[in-house]
């Protein structure tokens, strides 16, 4: 059964506003989520989502879906004809107008068991321009009793004419001690808790896969590789074959952050403020190339971005060869003449 069990703790608040929201003046028929990779705003939208198409909900006033109509059976089945989720699909990053198209055709329809018709499009940042402009129209008059509901971990990256036409709701990453004390509810120790939180902005879920994945024995990993390639112990070809089955996205992103690191302990940043504080036992922070860390670190921002929206391709080899490069005429090692 659906109800409070799917919204988590650090949302409850959340809820709790939008519902009174919707019984004082209703839902706006766009509603963007935004916030942090790992803050649950997908979860939050299928919640909301299977409560406007709860059958039950406005006969009996309910605050969370009865789990028990006709509708609610659908949504449990994942087959709800009221409802479409529109994302990338085909192996692209983008959301293209082909998938727009689709939620503008079926918003057009009559609700089949529902009072309304929901949509999910997620990420909204990867729309592509065409898809952008194919939503406009349908945000600005959503035909009968529909919303749409979007998703965005990059709101400056989403299109300011979609952002105008949505009301938003920002969800934030709860306090340290309530994440950890949630993640040892779900049987992590207070060590491991407090480091995962820490590579991922305090949200708790993402922290959760961190440590479900064994990402910190992935980065030591990576940073053992990184160190051999810096010092010429292991030739170019054997470091990139380390992240050979890796996204590139996430070795770009495990690459800022430890560029970031360097950039902090440079200016004076104690161990406990660092993200990956094993990197100070690997390279002399005191002795690095400022000028071109900078320079590297916002060009793996620049690629990062293009690579997240689906704005860019990029030959994974040839990226990954010349950040190398560029990386070892910036670093050395610490004790090396």
């Amino acid at each position: 059964m659906s109800g409070w069990n799917h919204v988590y703790p650090w949302q409850q608040n959340v809820w709790s506003d939008l519902i009174k929201r919707h019984h004082v003046h209703g839902l706006p028929h766009a509603l963007m989520f935004t916030g942090p990779k790992g803050v649950g705003k997908h979860a939050l939208s299928l919640q909301v989502a299977q409560w406007l198409l709860c059958s039950r909900r406005v006969s009996d006033n309910l605050e969370v879906a009865c789990g028990q109509c006709h509708s609610c059976q659908l949504w449990a089945a994942g087959n709800h004809p009221d409802f479409q989720q529109c994302k990338p699909e085909d192996g692209s990053r983008q959301i293209r107008i082909d998938g727009v198209r689709k939620v503008n055709e079926f918003l057009v329809q009559t609700p089949q068991i529902s009072p309304c018709q929901v949509v999910i499009l997620a990420p909204v940042e990867v729309l592509n321009n065409n898809a952008a402009n194919a939503l406009l129209k349908t945000l600005e008059e959503p035909p009968g009793e529909s919303f749409i509901l979007l998703e965005t971990e990059r709101l400056g990256s989403v299109m300011p004419t979609i952002r105008s036409r949505c009301q938003r709701l920002t969800l934030v990453a709860p306090p340290t001690a309530d994440s950890i004390q949630w993640l040892q509810q779900q049987g992590c120790d207070e060590h491991s808790a407090a480091q995962a939180l820490r590579m991922n902005q305090n949200a708790p879920l993402a922290a959760l896969e961190w440590i479900q994945n064994d990402a910190h024995g992935q980065h030591r990993k990576w940073l053992a590789a990184l160190q051999q390639w810096s010092t010429g112990q292991a030739p170019l070809d054997s470091t990139l074959a380390v992240w050979k089955t890796d996204d590139l996205g996430d070795v770009l992103e495990w690459l800022s952050q430890l560029l970031s690191d360097l950039m902090r302990a440079s200016m004076g940043a104690t161990v406990e403020q660092l993200i990956e504080p094993e990197v100070l036992g690997c390279f002399d922070v005191a002795i690095l190339d400022k000028a071109k860390l900078l320079a590297l670190h916002e060009r793996i921002t620049v690629a990062l971005g293009q690579i997240r929206s689906g704005a860019s391709f990029h030959n994974r080899q040839l990226l990954l060869e010349s950040l190398m490069i560029e990386w070892q005429s910036l670093v050395t090692i610490a004790g090396r003449s």
